[in-house]
């Protein structure tokens, strides 16, 4: 019994500083929250502890669900809306994370769609959006200007922002840089973050037309778990916004 609380214990240690030391990376702060839930859960049957088993039973069937649900969402929301292309005069560009001063993968899905773009829309301002992170050696926005420059996009048609921290701020600062007539708004981002991106927009009432690219094939279960947990996160603060929200009249 004694081996077994200790076995756990460095087990649920040693991960909550894996956590700490790499505190992005999705699969070991998922296996980490598990891991303390199942210890929870086998103490309380192990104690016979029948209300707080049932407690945790029904957290977690409604924790499952609510992954379904939003999962589901993401997905039905790429399959419905992908291919619905505008011409657009101003496309944002989501930053993404940088590997040195060059654009992970997921970055250059969403750089080479807007190069896809640009061929047959020539005349189209893109504004590259991204801050520097602390990881960074330079802003995201100057590693995806110069990518594009590299592939023959001109400087006029590239603007940056290099303020933006999340994706919220991405859509805030960029909006400032495009002139109030201009209605035709693209917003370019992978399949799997596109939904949170739209609904962003919606809360702050702006409308954008999505450009979906694709999501890195390695990375499609990590990226889609993240974002799908980010989802009912992201809607679960937006309703206890509103009923903390006092009454108008």
């Amino acid at each position: 019994m004694i081996f077994k609380v200790l076995f756990n214990l460095i087990i649920v240690i040693s991960l909550g500083i894996y956590k700490y030391i790499f505190p992005s990376s999705f699969f070991i702060n998922i296996l980490f929250f598990v891991y303390l839930f199942f210890i929870i859960y086998h103490f309380f049957i192990l104690n016979g502890n029948k209300i707080f088993k049932a407690i945790i039973e029904t957290c977690f069937t409604i924790g499952v669900t609510l992954f379904i649900i939003s999962l589901g969402t993401i997905i039905t929301d790429i399959h419905n809306s992908k291919n619905l292309e505008l011409k657009n005069d101003y496309i944002i560009i989501l930053g993404a994370g940088l590997r040195g001063n060059k654009p992970k993968n997921v970055l250059k899905y969403r750089l080479d769609k807007a190069i896809d773009y640009y061929k047959r829309y020539p005349n189209t301002i893109f504004i590259v959006s991204g801050g520097q992170g602390k990881d960074e050696i330079i802003s995201e926005s100057k590693a995806m200007k110069n990518y594009l420059l590299s592939h023959s996009i001109p400087k006029n048609n590239i603007i940056e922002e290099n303020k933006s921290t999340t994706t919220l701020e991405n859509l805030i600062f960029s909006r400032k840089l495009i002139p109030n007539n201009i209605k035709n708004i693209g917003v370019i981002s992978n399949d799997f973050h596109m939904y949170r991106v739209k609904f962003f927009a919606n809360s702050l009432n702006y409308k954008i037309n999505p450009i979906y690219a694709k999501t890195p094939l390695k990375s499609k279960v990590s990226l889609f778990s993240r974002e799908a947990l980010a989802i009912i996160y992201y809607s679960l603060k937006n309703i206890l916004l509103i009923q903390k929200e006092p009454n108008k009249s």
